[in-house]
């Protein structure tokens, strides 16, 4: 059995790979006590903001009281002039424009009273700098021309929202779609955090409570759905299953089949059918909603994401562990809306909490993956090649990291030919790369192509 890790310090309410571009909001501090029915001014909360060319979209959950008259809504740099906007009681958004370039904000939202205000708790923003440094152009050319000897087709970099460069190789163009294989797999994020919103799953529930076919199982009997989108549920990839064949597969039935040959949390198992599982388990809970046509409604549309194809089986079960494809430019909306803490533009898409989860979950089985991310720390001795079964691009260097020489707050999205997303919390980008699914087989370095990218 593999030695598990001591239970996880308690996170922090704001998560601090994300402060360059989005912040959690408290409560705030009472005001004056002569205010509102019980004579309390209460504090917006869930203060965040996002940034656009020359200014900063703010959003927010509303004061809990009828008596707010409007919000003030005011950035604040260090040497800049003060950028303020009154909006009415009614609204939890607003857009800040006259920003200046390349410059961090701290964004603070203001509930009005008619005996006073009370401050927001604070957000942070970075303003974008659309002309790249003659540095910047360097490194990002290194890296393209990296791929590109590696067939990439494409490689496209976002930086505080905005596509700052992009190169794409023989016929292939920004709008074209391809195929994303196991990059897929970062879509279960959303789609589990979606479902939770809308009361349909919970992330520490049994998968067993729902596909009842597992309850006599001692291992699947026991998996929560946690760790199966952490590919830590035990579940052992059922030999029946092929990805090359699934237009010709039950998936959802070979998912409740699969073997479990560990207790949930003893081992790492990079098995498709887990994806499967937990969408069978929303079809079940739903009334047989389908899972596309829902992540689409709750994450993609509200991101202005679309043209999106999806593999389907024999059943018509979509294909949740490698059957996206999408354009460069639409995978990179999904990034930044994870980089932005689940925000887009003023609005709230996803659980600020919940995306925490995914990209900094302590998996007692691989540290090296969250919830259907990479994640770039040290695994420690969390990785037992005896037992754990994890694809050579996910597997630790003799540092114990992915990209040693990368961020160690990098996450990514990584596929068959070496698709990528990856999210660089701390350089606030966002890079999508792409290749034909041949190029499987090529000596490919995720470490090589970031250095390039960063200049380092």
């Amino acid at each position: 059995m593999k030695i598990q890790l001591p239970a996880t310090r308690a996170l922090m309410s704001c998560m601090p790979l994300m402060l360059m571009l989005a912040a959690c909001g408290g409560g705030g501090s009472s005001g004056s006590d002569d205010s509102g029915s019980d004579g309390a001014m209460p504090a917006v909360s869930d203060v965040f903001a996002n940034p656009e060319a020359a200014g900063a979209d703010v959003g927010w959950t509303l004061a809990d009281s009828s008596q707010v008259t409007g919000y003030l809504v005011t950035a604040a740099a260090a040497g800049h002039p003060t950028v303020s906007k009154t909006v009415p009681g009614s609204a939890n958004a607003a857009t800040l424009s006259g920003l200046v370039a390349d410059q961090d904000y701290t964004i603070t939202v203001n509930a009005q009273y008619s005996a006073g205000s009370t401050p927001s708790t604070t957000a942070t923003v970075h303003v974008p700098r659309l002309i790249n440094t003659l540095a910047e152009t360097t490194a990002f050319q290194s890296a393209a021309t990296y791929s590109a000897s590696h067939t990439g087709d494409a490689v496209l970099i976002m930086r505080d929202g905005q596509i700052v460069f992009e190169r794409y190789n023989g016929d292939f163009s920004r709008d074209d779609i391809h195929v994303l294989a196991s990059g897929t797999k970062s879509f279960s994020c959303g789609f589990m955090l979606a479902a939770e919103t809308g009361g349909y799953v919970t992330r520490d529930q049994k998968a067993s409570d729902v596909i009842t076919e597992w309850k006599s199982d001692p291992n699947k009997s026991q998996a929560t759905v946690r760790q199966l989108l952490s590919l830590q549920s035990g579940l052992s990839t059922n030999p029946d299953y092929s990805p090359a064949n699934v237009g010709q597969l039950d998936t959802y039935q070979l998912a409740i089949d699969d073997p479990a040959n560990y207790a949930p949390g003893d081992a790492f198992i990079y098995d498709p059918l887990a994806f499967q599982a937990f969408a069978l388990m929303f079809e079940r809970k739903s009334g047989n909603t389908d899972p596309i046509e829902f992540i689409r409604s709750k994450v993609f549309t509200p991101i202005g994401l679309s043209g999106d194809v999806w593999q389907r089986d024999a059943q018509n079960h979509p294909q949740m562990a490698g059957g996206a494809s999408l354009s460069a430019p639409m995978w990179a909306r999904y990034g930044q809306l994870m980089l932005q803490n689940g925000t887009w533009q003023s609005a709230r898409v996803l659980p600020a909490e919940g995306v925490k989860d995914c990209l900094t979950y302590a998996n007692p089985a691989y540290l090296g993956y969250g919830i259907s991310w990479w994640l770039n720390r040290n695994v420690g001795d969390t990785y037992d090649p005896s037992v754990d079964m994890i694809p050579a691009d996910g597997v630790a260097g003799p540092s114990g990291q992915i990209a040693p020489n990368a961020p160690a707050d990098l996450a990514m999205a990584a596929g068959t030919g070496h698709q990528r997303l990856y999210l660089l919390p701390t350089q606030r980008l966002v890079v999508v790369r792409l290749a034909p699914l041949s190029t499987e087989t090529d000596e490919w370095s995720d470490d090589e192509f970031l250095s390039r990218l960063l200049g380092s």
